[in-house]
């Protein structure tokens, strides 16, 4: 569930991703001028991160509270999770936003999707990583073991 947060962050954004790359239509965002689409891309990446750290340090903070010290991969598939929306929302997207028929193309969308997903399930997954164990290292930082 800890993807559901970073997914709704990015929601819209997918949807033109999908389409400039699965209907070759040009990504453009509404009222924008010739090159600061690139500029909203990145305000929705760093949303992006900024969500997927606060949720995987939330929910490490929850696991640490119940005497859970296991939080490593916790955080890592918390904040991967994300992707396995997106590649959800991608199911949703072929059946009723493309006219895609075939084994070809259905192979094609789906191996493509498949990969995008992975890749950004690793970069969630880092980050929120990255995120929690900068939280843990800052909250124990001045403990002494006797």
């Amino acid at each position: 569930m800890g993807g559901l947060l970073p997914f709704g962050s990015i929601f819209i954004e997918m949807y033109f991703v999908f389409t400039s790359f699965w209907n070759y239509k040009v990504y453009y965002v509404y009222g924008s001028v010739q090159g600061t689409y690139n500029g909203f891309m990145l305000l929705v990446i760093l949303i992006l991160i900024i969500v997927t750290v606060c949720v995987t340090i939330v929910g490490t903070y929850f696991l640490l509270n119940a005497e859970n010290y296991y939080w490593q991969w916790t955080s890592f598939f918390s904040a991967a999770s994300t992707a396995i929306y997106v590649y959800l929302y991608s199911i949703y997207y072929y059946y009723v936003k493309t006219k895609m028929s075939g084994f070809f193309q259905t192979s094609f969308y789906f191996g493509y999707t498949a990969m995008f997903c992975l890749g950004l399930g690793i970069l969630c997954g880092a980050v929120g990583h990255l995120g929690s164990n900068l939280f843990v290292r800052r909250i124990y930082r001045n403990i002494k073991c006797d």
